[in-house]
């Protein structure tokens, strides 16, 4: 191949060459997404939307050949697209992060200092992990030559970032809040994060106003708007959307409708997020339409009970879910990452502590059969959360009231009690 190639010359294709014109309305690119089926989708964006998005986004970020990026993401996540074309763009450096590197904070915030990387994409996730590190090496930290970092892929939780802003100033590094299914073309929304928001504790993820090249509605069911502080599902419409889904019309019709807002032929995207416009103009992500939960007649809202376990102080992470190890037996369970000062105490110990807090702040149908403490939250390839990866609970745990059994025969009287106590 290397032979066959250094035989062709070294000047661009014309389109006589081409099977076809290249125009830019041409797909650029194809991710797919995860489906409700099971059936992952191809998402296709064409060329100019790429181009549009650091247009559009220009005066925001300034980028430039002083800047240096990582390609921290999987290409198969979309914000792998603004971490190589920003810098490729711009005449800027791209710096690939080795997979094990990726995975490793410590590792991770030596690179960026050893680099000198000036612009980082992350997820909060992730993030929540690197500022972690940032803290155990104040030394390291301070060499940092960061001016942006952008959190994407995941509801921020400004609350975590109170210790960040212990370290760092407003504007060193900037952090900044985008929203954007890959749909869209990566970003739709764009929130500059000062020390102020994150000590306000709001209770939402603030994902700020839209990219101007984009239109944002906030609709009931009826398609009509929603005034401010009223959730609704978000809508997107404008000349960043992508062509469709790869050979899915029907799902293509089923999600890029029609905009009745907007002129003739133009459509809109149905994100399927839950959001609220606020008094100022901006946008507070709620999250998925579908995120409730019905467990035993109850109806309960997940995030509402990560709030309440991200509140306790030892806690520097936390997620929900509901786990069905065995057929018929679904159950609610916590995950919390301890925060820094926590990290050297008893886990077990700690995850009593946690679930008697949560005892205290809700309704014993939302409180988890168990609490699970880990050293860090696996990761996705994409730098999500992976749930699918987080351990089963040990109920016999929890039936001992967060004491370990201290007996085989202890043991095995604490899982008939888990067992009978479902």
């Amino acid at each position: 191949t290397a032979a066959r190639l250094a035989q062709l010359p070294d000047t661009d294709l014309t389109d006589a060459e081409r099977t076809t014109p290249l125009l830019p309305a041409h797909p650029a690119y194809v991710i797919y997404t995860s489906g409700s089926t099971g059936r992952p989708k191809g998402v296709s964006v064409p060329h100019a939307n790429v181009l549009r998005l650091f247009a559009a986004t220009r005066d925001w970020f300034g980028f430039g050949p002083d800047d240096a990026f990582t390609w921290f993401h999987s290409f198969a996540f979309d914000v792998s697209v603004w971490e190589m074309w920003g810098p490729l763009l711009h005449g800027g450096r791209l710096v690939v992060v080795p997979f094990d590197v990726s995975r490793s904070p410590a590792d991770f915030l030596a690179l960026l200092v050893r680099e000198g990387v000036t612009v980082l994409s992350q997820t909060p996730s992730a993030f929540y992990q690197l500022a972690q590190a940032d803290a155990r090496n104040p030394e390291l930290s301070r060499e940092l030559r960061l001016r942006r970092i952008i959190l994407a892929g995941e509801a921020l939780d400004l609350a975590h970032l109170g210790d960040w802003y212990g370290r760092h100033a407003d504007d060193a590094p900037q952090l900044v809040n985008m929203y954007g299914p890959t749909e869209t073309t990566v970003y739709v929304t764009y929130e500059p994060i000062t020390e102020a928001m994150a000590t306000a504790n709001r209770g939402a993820s603030l994902i700020g106003r839209g990219i101007p090249s984009l239109r944002m509605y906030v609709l009931d069911a009826a398609l009509q708007p929603c005034p401010p502080g009223v959730p609704g599902e978000m809508y997107v419409a404008g000349a960043n959307l992508a062509r469709g889904y790869y050979a899915r019309p029907v799902l293509s019709a089923e999600r890029f409708v029609a905009d009745p807002y907007g002129g003739p032929g133009e459509r809109m995207y149905r994100t399927g997020d839950l959001v609220r416009w606020t008094t100022d103009g901006q946008l507070d992500y709620l999250g998925r339409i579908d995120d409730q939960v019905k467990l035993r007649g109850f109806r309960i809202e997940l995030g509402e009970i990560e709030a309440a376990l991200a509140a306790h102080p030892a806690v520097a992470q936390a997620t929900v879910l509901v786990r069905e190890d065995r057929p018929g037996d679904k159950r609610l369970v916590g995950y919390a990452v301890p925060a820094p000062e926590a990290h050297e105490r008893d886990t077990v110990e700690l995850a009593a502590e946690v679930r008697a807090h949560l005892t205290g702040l809700l309704p014993e149908y939302m409180v988890p059969s168990a609490v699970v403490v880990l050293e860090a939250f696996p990761l996705t390839v994409n730098g999500k959360l992976d749930r699918k990866a987080l351990p089963e609970p040990d109920l016999a745990v929890t039936a001992g009231a967060g004491r370990r059994p201290e007996t085989e025969r202890e043991a095995q009287l604490c899982a008939v009690f888990a067992e009978v106590l479902g």
